[in-house]
């Protein structure tokens, strides 16, 4: 199988390793699996109305003007102090009073600013001690508490909100994602994980557990090793407080109640567009490969976000990526491989990591207005850009913190 982070772009490599059937890993050299897999059910699949999206409905525009669909733009420059530089954000919590934000391979840090973007606090600290992590993989806040994921360590590393260490665990399993329910309910994203030591789950991207991890039920079946993967944010994550799952390539996107109950929410349909089952296929990667730049194929790694109106949703063809905005209340929807922000046009329509009610949630570097703003004088850059983001831009300098930005959707 064939790993691949989502950054701006869907193919950009990160490794790859073989499929050979391998030992379990040292690490859970002591779990016992009847203790853990006691009596694992398969999850129900709970039929209800379908939102399909028709991709080839969606009218395909030279150019997607932002202001067609966004109402307004806010944006929140982040503290500047050393300690709360960021390199990239992978996931963004927003609650009533702070936000927190994941990078997690660059400053390999969880950062809790204010709603003003005052730095309060790292949640922990990169190391090997046993209040540190050797990767914030995912995390959820609660009301009272951090939950990190390591998975280097498989540990789950307990913070206060202020980010006092309090307590670990290791689980007896990997995985990429989780979501918590409640105190007693997990659920946990594999998706190709090296779980060889659990039969019950090793070929299945999905399970739910209490809070002593022993297995409940599974979902998902996908052989291991047999099908290329993406590994994205996008893959298992929860938006506007509802938990969804997509598998790579499909245009299926799931809902997974607190039960275990899934059903089908999501269905974009690429029509004769899909990418072939059989190109998936891990001995097929070449023919994949060659598929992504010369077909008419639409490669859906499975970039997308949903607001409570919206469905914003991303795919590759012939090397491009193609944006798409779709209404549930209009059905109706736009798609283009150029996007003008002209709302605030120093702020591109891209790096979208979460959403928060009506809103899609970005994030910028200041330092790529910075260099904009520099290859003109001001009254060409306030032409081209326009006053009021001429003023905002003055603001920056090329060695800030990120500006998390919200594009508010228009309620039509």
């Amino acid at each position: 199988m064939r790993y691949f982070i989502l950054y701006i772009f869907f193919l950009s490599a990160l490794g790859s390793c073989k499929t050979d059937k391998v030992k379990p890993l040292s690490i859970f050299s002591d779990v016992v699996p009847e203790k853990i897999e006691r009596d694992v059910r398969d999850m129900p699949v709970k039929g209800s109305a379908v939102d399909t999206i028709v991709v080839a409905d969606c009218d395909l525009k030279e150019r997607l003007h932002v202001s067609s669909w966004v109402d307004s733009i806010t944006y929140l420059s982040l503290d500047n102090r050393e300690e709360a530089l960021l390199g990239a954000i992978n996931k963004v919590v927003c609650r009533k009073d702070a936000i927190y934000l994941l990078d997690r391979y660059k400053s390999k840090s969880i950062k809790k600013f204010s709603m003003e973007g005052k730095f309060l606090t790292n949640i922990g600290t990169f190391g090997e001690a046993p209040e540190e992590y050797a990767e914030p993989t995912d995390f959820v806040v609660t009301d009272s508490l951090v939950i990190v994921y390591d998975q280097f360590t498989s540990r789950f590393i307990y913070y206060t909100l202020n980010g006092k260490y309090l307590r670990s665990c290791r689980l007896p399993f990997l995985c990429l994602r989780f979501h918590r329910f409640s105190e007693d309910n997990f659920v946990f994203c594999t998706l190709d994980a090296d779980n060889q030591h659990l039969a019950s789950i090793e070929d299945y991207s999905i399970f739910r557990t209490d809070s002593l991890f022993v297995i409940k039920e599974r979902g998902f079946y996908r052989e291991r090793g047999k099908y290329s993967s993406i590994i994205s944010d996008y893959n298992f994550s929860e938006l506007n407080g509802r938990l969804y799952y997509h598998s790579p390539y499909s245009g299926r996107i799931y809902e997974i109640d607190d039960d275990g109950t899934c059903r089908l929410a999501f269905f974009l349909d690429f029509g004769d567009r899909q990418v072939p089952e059989n190109l998936l296929l891990d001995k097929n990667w070449n023919e994949y490969k060659q598929a992504s730049s010369s077909s008419g194929y639409y490669f859906f790694p499975g970039k997308y976000l949903l607001t409570d109106d919206v469905v914003y949703f991303a795919y590759a063809n012939h090397h491009k990526e193609y944006q798409c905005l779709y209404s549930l209340r209009r059905k109706e929807g736009i798609r283009s491989s150029v996007v003008r922000n002209d709302v605030l046009s120093i702020f591109p329509f891209s790096n979208l990591v979460g959403v928060e009610g009506h809103a899609l949630i970005g994030y910028v570097y200041p330092n790529d207005i910075v260099v904009a703003r520099e290859h003109y004088d001001a009254v060409q850059w306030t032409e081209l850009v326009g006053e009021k983001a001429a003023d905002i831009a003055k603001q920056f300098n090329e060695e800030d913190n990120m500006v998390l930005l919200w594009f508010h959707m228009k309620e039509k």
